[in-house]
């Protein structure tokens, strides 16, 4: 850390980070951060997550502050901010401390710098969120992150097809579908006669590009990110990249390709909403005999035959009323067929009812190629919707939607929080990357995804959703995830175009073009090339 801002922040009590921008957090005054090295204990008041911040984040001279009071403000949320430090505390813990303790003569210079460390990180979250305040986020997730998963579909359908065929030429699945999604971060494994064949010597193994492209891309979003002062330090700057690139990014995206914790995570998903025991049993075969209709013949009634009429009328109305966002879609939007940057940006304050996301989802449920005649009926009958003022309406009322459930603090707050659990389970180290299960843990995971996916699809659709056999559909639903090297393109993909979309700098600047321009104009207000 740079001396200026090491007095400035842990002697004087003040944040020069803090103080730059405009959501900043108080931080209180103090002559030093001595004191005692007791952590604190948990308490009826304090739950496990405060008390982890506690005793890694907070100096020792002020355990006994609020945290609000004590940590700079990492965002304009406390209650993501509280998420967003078990994250960090968890990070700094199992990474920084460990082999900083060595270095350090105790535990109050051991806290001072990792107090440092998190006010920097707080610099580049605040720069962080106002640029994600500027971008648009409802055209993003509606739009841009369908159009990277449609493509995903597409393709992995397209290789799974191909392979065995002449058309592929002996190559492997993951050769045919880096041919057709090809990314620099990713190698595919060549496969010989005695099975994976291994680099040259001499040339980087897979790992090794992998890791050299996150460390390039970490080194980019931290020039541009990070304040001056922090960015002119070489120290503060390999630290912070090797947190980012080698930690955050590399475990993270290594451990969510896994298939297996797709499907897990898809269950913890619907079990949380649920607000299930995740514990408990759930099989797929009992939902479907549950839900099967009772094939003994019971004798008609007028009184029954004009409930069922009504019933039937009712649930029509339903029907068509949720389903007009959804035949509107499909009349004025179609997902591209090239790859998933070949479709132009967004004009600001576009529709949504140009958005992607439905033909996305009939992709995802493979309709077109399951019930083509369903898809061209609908994209029939919408036809004359499009230009009827209706159109708006749904606009504003998907608008409205968005906003109040997704782009919402709480979902925030639940995401990060089931992110955390997934990667520190009970805020524990970080778990390492779970091996391929057996045949057993297999057919049990997707057993339990089988039964939690049919518990919130309405039996009523099923078989318009799933098809006849509604196992076979939920197979063919969760087929493209079962990939681990295909599931790594999806994710770097959905990565690079939200970095672009908010770190913009990136796409036409290195790194370097990149600290050099930000030193040479915070400095001498001219350009250093």
């Amino acid at each position: 850390m740079s001396n200026a801002r090491r007095h400035g922040s842990t002697i004087n009590g003040t944040n020069t980070a803090a103080s730059a921008s405009t959501t900043g957090a108080n931080t209180p005054a103090a002559a030093s951060i001595p004191g005692t090295t007791t952590p604190v204990p948990p308490s009826t008041t304090d739950d496990a997550t405060t008390t982890l911040i506690r005793n890694t984040l907070v100096p020792t001279s002020a355990l006994q502050r609020p945290l609000d009071a004590t940590l700079p403000a990492l965002t304009s949320f406390p209650d993501i901010d509280k998420e967003l430090y078990a994250f960090i505390a968890l990070i700094l813990r199992q990474f920084v401390q460990e082999w900083y303790t060595h270095i350090a003569d105790d535990d109050v210079a051991d806290r001072a710098f990792v107090y440092e460390v998190v006010h920097v990180i707080a610099h580049v979250t605040r720069s962080l969120e106002e640029r994600l305040r500027k971008a648009e986020l409802e055209m993003l997730l509606l739009d841009d992150v369908p159009l990277v998963l449609d493509a995903h579909l597409r393709d992995f359908r397209l290789a799974r097809q191909k392979v065995g065929t002449a058309y592929a030429s002996g190559r492997s699945f993951e050769e045919m579908f880096h041919a057709l999604q090809p990314h620099p971060a990713l190698t595919p494994p060549k496969h010989g006669r005695d099975g994976v064949e291994q680099p040259p010597n001499g040339s980087p193994s897979a790992d090794d590009v992998e890791r050299k492209f996150l460390a390039v891309l970490s080194k980019g979003v931290l020039a541009v990110l990070l304040p001056s002062e922090d960015l002119g330090s070489a120290t503060e700057r390999t630290l912070l990249r090797s947190l980012l690139a080698d930690v955050v990014l590399w475990k993270t995206i290594d451990k969510l390709s896994e298939p297996f914790m797709v499907h897990e995570i898809i269950s913890k998903v619907i079990e949380k909403s649920l607000k299930d025991d995740p514990a408990a049993v759930i099989e797929p075969e009992a939902i479907l005999s549950q839900s099967a209709p009772d094939s003994s013949p019971k004798p008609a009634t007028m009184i029954d035959s004009a409930r069922s009429f009504i019933m039937s009328v009712m649930s029509f109305c339903s029907l068509m009323q949720a389903g007009v966002v959804f035949l509107i879609s499909f009349a004025r939007s179609t997902p591209s067929s090239t790859h998933p940057f070949g479709k132009p940006p967004n004009p600001p304050n576009s529709s949504l009812l140009t958005i992607a996301l439905f033909p996305t989802a009939a992709r995802l449920l493979n309709l077109p190629a399951r019930q083509p005649w369903l898809m061209s009926t609908i994209e029939l009958l919408a036809l004359p919707l499009v230009s009827l003022p209706p159109g708006s309406l749904i606009d504003r009322l998907l608008s409205h939607f968005f906003h109040k459930y997704i782009m919402t603090s709480q979902f925030a707050c639940s995401v990060l929080a089931l992110s955390r659990q997934t990667l520190f389970p009970n805020n524990g180290p970080m778990a390492e990357p779970r091996i391929y299960p057996s045949e057993t843990e297999k057919r049990a995971i997707l057993k339990r995804v089988y039964g939690n996916i049919l518990r919130v699809v309405p039996m009523r659709v099923r078989k318009q959703v799933l098809g006849d056999d509604a196992l076979q559909g939920l197979e063919e639903l969760l087929s493209p995830f079962e990939n681990k090297f295909a599931n790594k393109h999806l994710l770097y993909f959905l990565f690079d175009m939200v970095i672009v979309k908010v770190l913009p700098e990136l796409a036409c600047k290195t790194p370097e073009q990149l600290k050099v321009w930000r030193l040479g104009e915070d400095e001498t207000g001219v350009t250093t090339m």
